[in-house]
């Protein structure tokens, strides 16, 4: 693929998160009124959407930006716990040998995420984002075009979520699904994106040494 400029998601696309996600899910279910859950359960919502996911949990729009709120306050203090997506280090390592520029565009906080890539050395990013609002990253992808005077076919979006695929298709850029992360292959499938991956390994057949 002919790009530039290879935007990450971070939470299930670079880092490991699903174990501490269900802690913090389970740890503030008294407060939102959501019952604790295994990580098999856990496991079985990887094919739901945001909306859907909403909706069995009972939590409202309303109840959204709180809920959000505390869980960056509670991922900020596990992170030093979470372990990279295995053999990512590697691969992005040799993403920016091969002479691609990074970023980041997360729904995680700044702060959390830049204590993790320095825990485990992944200074490769020219750039964090971290929206306030779960579905602000489509802004700021139109931001970044803008600000790095890039041609939308320059840069490529990659996450695990359908809403990083909504996102890149809102900015008008391509977007690559990874299948290791929070929502399910068949779900991401129903989504726009250009490529599905299945192993970390498959982004360096899709993205060889730029010329």
């Amino acid at each position: 693929m002919h790009k530039s400029l290879l935007i990450f998601d971070f939470d299930g696309t670079i880092a490991d998160t699903l174990r501490v996600a269900i802690q913090i899910v389970n740890e503030l279910g008294d407060e939102f009124g959501f019952r604790k859950l295994n990580q098999r359960e856990f496991t079985e919502l990887k094919g739901k959407s945001v909306p859907e996911l909403m909706r069995l949990s009972g939590l409202s729009w309303v109840q959204l930006p709180v809920f959000i709120k505390r869980a960056r306050d509670r991922f900020k203090a596990y992170l030093r716990q979470v372990p990279p997506i295995p053999h990512m280090p590697e691969i992005l390592d040799t993403l920016h040998k091969r002479g691609y520029r990074m970023g980041i565009v997360t729904s995680n906080t700044r702060e959390g995420v830049q204590r993790f890539l320095q825990t485990h050395q992944l200074q490769h990013f020219e750039f964090i984002y971290a929206p306030d609002s779960l579905f602000g990253k489509a802004r700021v992808l139109k931001r970044i075009l803008k600000q790095h005077q890039l041609a939308h076919t320059e840069v490529i979006m990659i996450g695990d979520e359908i809403r990083d695929l909504e996102a890149a298709g809102k900015a008008g850029i391509d977007a690559l699904a990874v299948t290791w992360g929070f929502n399910s292959e068949d779900l991401l499938s129903s989504g726009k994106c250009a490529h599905l991956v299945r192993t970390p390994q498959e982004l360096l057949q899709l993205f060889p040494p730029r010329e």
